[in-house]
């Protein structure tokens, strides 16, 4: 492929690929794959639901729980609630959809700690 007989589409969709800025500088949309994550924010805290797609610092999580607060099955950090799962903690009713702002970070939860972080209630 010559990049010089690219037409604008293409142009545009390779920008998407790459998470260029659309035109009034947004970031562009990165589709999420539905697996399931802890997100960290700034200002609405710590959240645990299935990635739908990001943009820049803003993340769109589908099923998404509050976590207020947690006990780690190893360790005591978000990571290790990630990787080891919880045995302990208050987390909200689940949200259908949820837009966090302001995320510092997108932790990948292992298969071993799903369940647990799905069986936490309030």
């Amino acid at each position: 492929m010559n990049i010089d007989d690219l037409t604008i589409g293409q142009a545009r969709d390779l920008a998407k690929m790459f998470g260029v800025a659309q035109a009034g500088g947004q970031p562009a949309m990165v589709q999420g794959d539905g697996r399931p994550v802890i997100v960290r924010s700034r200002d609405a805290g710590v959240q645990f639901g299935y990635l739908e797609g990001y943009s820049g610092s803003t993340v769109y999580l589908r099923d998404a729980r509050q976590m207020w607060s947690w006990t780690a099955a190893q360790g005591g950090t978000l990571l290790d609630c990630a990787v080891h799962g919880v045995t302990g903690g208050k987390f909200s009713a689940v949200a259908p959809a949820v837009t966090v702002i302001g995320a510092c970070a997108i932790i990948d939860v292992q298969p071993a700690a799903l369940d647990s972080l799905k069986s936490q209630t309030w």
